[in-house]
């Protein structure tokens, strides 16, 4: 995979703060292509664990599950701390952002299954912790996590008020 060096080379964050707004961010964009590969994008929540993402879906078909099976190749996108700005005449944005690539494949091993799934609901909603595991008893039928190994990641990040 070719690595393009960063257009404002000043704003590129090292790797340990790509996992920290890997860690921080609410939602992500996960892009894929299609058989005929035009590219598609979802937004997903998600949660890390271990320095993979995982995401939870429906086990039955659909636009993405189609792409993820047809080439696991993926790119991540997360951004956090992203606020308007207008700062030395001119209209524009505080952010840090990860675009990430990697191979996303289904979880199989149920155990692990589990743990991201209360994960997830930890990451959203702890304060029904006390609901996980009936909903997860309810919904484990219907539901599949996946996970996506990365092979590159970086940040970049601008007009940033804490770092």
């Amino acid at each position: 995979m070719k690595k393009y060096a960063m257009r404002i080379a000043e704003r590129e964050l090292d790797t340990e703060e790509a996992w920290r707004i890997l860690d921080a961010g609410e939602y992500c964009v996960i892009s894929t292509v299609d058989e005929d590969g035009t590219p598609y994008g979802v937004p997903m929540s998600y949660v890390m664990m271990d320095k993979k993402l995982y995401v939870h879906t429906t086990n039955t078909y659909g636009h993405k599950l189609d792409n993820w099976h047809h080439d696991p190749r993926v790119s991540v996108t997360v951004a956090t701390e992203v606020e308007p700005c207008f700062e030395d005449t001119f209209f524009t944005s505080r952010f840090a952002s990860v675009i990430a690539s990697g191979q996303i494949h289904r979880v199989e091993d149920i155990v692990q299954v589990r743990q991201a799934l209360v994960a997830l609901c930890m990451k959203y909603m702890p304060e029904l912790k006390h609901e996980i595991g009936p909903a997860i008893e309810r919904e484990i039928n219907d539901t599949d996590i996946w996970e996506v190994a990365f092979d590159e990641v970086r940040a970049k990040g601008g007009r940033r008020l804490s770092k």
